[in-house]
């Protein structure tokens, strides 16, 4: 499981058009090998937003503060076929953003159990 925030600092473009911080948000998600279900785009007043993709795999939030020129990103997935560095890129291309911080975030799963998983079958 990969958990990862990331905080967008000096955003040259922190207030993109919605379809292209969404687009490159998809671009990431194929980079990453998972698959939307779901888009969430909320536009704020008088700027920023915050654009969810909801995935078969879990989530990707990307939400921006203009005024700041900071954008933050959460990812949270099962599923990973290249580093969510490399995957995010297009999101930190379309933002413009000159530094980036990222912390990784353990999350616990429970045991695997064959002999549950089998009863379940049953």
């Amino acid at each position: 499981m990969i958990c990862a925030i990331y905080d967008l600092l000096g955003c040259t473009n922190p207030d993109p058009e919605p379809g292209a911080l969404l687009e490159a948000m998809r671009e990431s998600v194929r980079r990453l090998g998972a698959t939307v279900v779901g888009e969430l785009p909320v536009l704020f007043q008088p700027h920023g937003m915050t654009c969810v993709l909801v995935l078969a795999e879990s989530h990707l939030v990307v939400t921006t503060w203009p005024e700041f020129g900071l954008a933050h990103i959460d990812l949270f997935t099962c599923r990973a076929d290249v580093e969510p560095e490399l995957a995010l890129l297009p999101i930190h291309e379309v933002l413009g953003c000159t530094d980036v911080r990222s912390q990784r975030i353990e999350r616990s799963m429970p045991p695997y159990l064959p002999s549950a998983v089998a009863a379940e079958k049953v």
